[in-house]
């Protein structure tokens, strides 16, 4: 399974070139603790129900900078062979983009070593994409792009689609979250229409656990980005967690910024992180994480958390 994966990986290299990760989906830095957010089939992945929340203020201090909020429950089925979650977005951009929504997940867990599970997840939802522009707005904005130049509020469908693998120390995934990449939009000087398009986005994510001893892990990971218009982008990833109750990090985002991260595992139910991201040409930001699990409800459950 490893060497099929591996594979996967330089394919994935190859036909990313000279491509990235643009800004018209929410990114995050502590991905790899709720990977929900970028693929469908890590839903119920934890074995337990688990709700997370992340909260990102991303280039603090800038005028309508981006800001993003997300609370998302999944959990597995009965016989962990199937994988359930629902999220709840909100995510603003400029002051005057406002996209609120819900996202639904399932997944298939197919078991294909005594250690190791195959999961294939779909998304589904939809955000309600609200465009508010004020007069002083449109002064702002060239009058003739009306892709730009309009008052709108629409509701906006969402799917996407993931495969994830995952044993007691590795896992890899890919996943493309958005696969619907155009909507229209209502000119606000006429009745015309036009169609606003996204890229489609891709992802993979790799990680490995190392026992260094019984009391410190080693956990690098990567997060490969790709979307076409713009250059290849990649996450390198390193954290250190002593006893499974502490745990700090640092990421390099190619060509981006760098960052550093610090988790607690509070209690076994409940864990808390923040980031602090400082990019090379823009202002810094940060990034509240927390989950709360219900694992003591089922002491009995087995399940492949890395994180």
């Amino acid at each position: 399974m490893k060497r099929y994966i591996y594979i996967l990986i330089m394919l994935f290299l190859v036909l990313s070139k000279e491509k990235s990760y643009g800004q018209s989906m929410p990114m995050y830095s502590q991905y790899m603790y709720n990977m929900t957010n970028i693929n469908p089939a890590y839903a119920g992945n934890r074995g337990v129900p688990s709700v997370a929340f992340i909260w990102r203020e991303q280039w603090a201090g800038l005028p309508g900078a981006p800001s993003t909020k997300s609370i998302t429950l999944d959990l597995p089925s009965e016989n962990k062979k199937v994988g359930f979650g629902i999220q709840l977005f909100d995510d603003r951009y400029v002051n005057v983009i406002r996209r609120t929504g819900v996202n639904l997940y399932y997944n298939l867990k197919i078991p294909v070593s005594d250690h190791g599970v195959l999961s294939l997840g779909l998304k589904g939802g939809f955000y309600n994409d609200l465009k508010t522009l004020t007069n002083v707005d449109l002064g702002l904005i060239n009058a003739y792009d009306a892709a730009y130049a309009t008052n709108f509020n629409k509701i906006v469908p969402l799917a996407g689609a993931g495969i994830y693998y995952n044993d007691d120390h590795f896992y890899a995934g890919f996943s493309a979250p958005d696969v619907i990449t155009f909507s229209k939009v209502q000119s606000y000087k006429s009745d015309s229409s036009l169609y606003q398009v996204n890229e489609l986005h891709y992802f993979f994510t790799t990680g490995y656990s190392f026992d260094i001893n019984e009391d410190v892990q080693l956990k690098p990971s990567l997060l490969l980005k790709m979307v076409s218009g713009a250059p290849f982008q990649t996450d390198f990833n390193l954290n250190l967690w002593l006893k499974n109750t502490v745990g700090v990090g640092a990421s390099y985002r190619t060509g981006e910024s760098v960052l550093g991260m610090a988790e607690v595992q509070v209690s076994p139910q409940f864990r808390v992180g923040y980031a602090y991201d400082m990019p090379f040409k823009t202002p810094n930001t940060s990034e509240l994480f927390m989950r709360l699990e219900f694992g003591h409800l089922f002491p009995n459950t087995k399940n492949y958390k890395i994180y």
